[in-house]
């Protein structure tokens, strides 16, 4: 299958049989990722261009998922956990059918799985794999940031603290349950590790630095910058 992408882009004239070479040998050393990302990764093509050259390659139509209005209604019909597992989108629903956009509409197992949990007929169309997870994270995990950010100018407005000392004094365990949950700090903590599970991160970076600290999560082997809020 990859073989066969890179001998079309090679006779289009898109990339060279040198970089096709190159971009196998990185394919094989990142534990067998596509070769339409990895070409999109080392800059040889664009999202755009591989995209159509899969539409050729499968004989599916494509899809542009960048400047494709997501329904949140239909999006949501397959699970998070399924659309990164499958690197699929749902995109739209008409009748009994629903139109999910793969980066790879040959799997048919994947087809099956998202037909029996949505009842619905599937029919595929394929994007470039770079764009599907993009997509999903601006589908399933943009409100959660939107939350982080919020949560960040909450701490901001509290970030000057009087510590007073008080005497000692006995406190329901409920009490202190509550207390917790309503801190902002702990929101916060709260909100980075369910960020962190949603999006399927294996590892969590906190990185403080003299002005700023960053908070990164190690997703499909690569550290990704989730935000680097400033220090007050």
């Amino acid at each position: 299958m990859s073989q066969r992408l890179g001998d079309l882009l090679i006779k289009a004239k898109v990339i060279t049989p040198e970089q096709l070479a190159q971009a196998i040998k990185t394919q094989k050393e990142n534990g067998g990722a596509r070769l339409g990302s990895v070409l999109v990764r080392l800059g040889f093509v664009t999202d755009d261009q591989v995209t159509n050259f899969l539409s050729r390659q499968y004989g599916v139509p494509a899809v542009n998922l960048s400047n494709f209005a997501l329904d949140p209604s239909v999006t949501k019909l397959v699970p998070h956990e399924t659309a990164r597992r499958y690197q699929l989108l749902a995109l739209s629903r008409v009748g009994s059918s629903l139109t999910i956009a793969m980066a790879d509409p040959t799997n048919v197992f994947a087809m099956d799985d998202v037909k029996f949990m949505t009842g619905f007929n599937i029919e595929p169309v394929v994007a470039a794999e770079t764009s599907i997870m993009e997509a999903i994270e601006r589908a399933y995990v943009g409100p959660q940031q939107d939350d982080l950010e919020d949560l960040m100018a909450t701490l901001g407005d509290e970030a000057d603290v009087e510590l007073t000392t008080v005497e000692e004094q006995e406190m329901a365990l409920s009490d202190l349950e509550k207390a917790a949950e309503e801190a902002p700090i702990v929101k916060l903590v709260n909100l980075v590790l369910t960020d962190a599970v949603r999006r399927g991160a294996s590892d969590i970076h906190i990185e403080p630095y003299e002005k700023e600290y960053r908070v990164r999560f190690r997703i499909d082997g690569i550290l990704q910058n989730v935000m680097s809020p400033s220090l007050k």
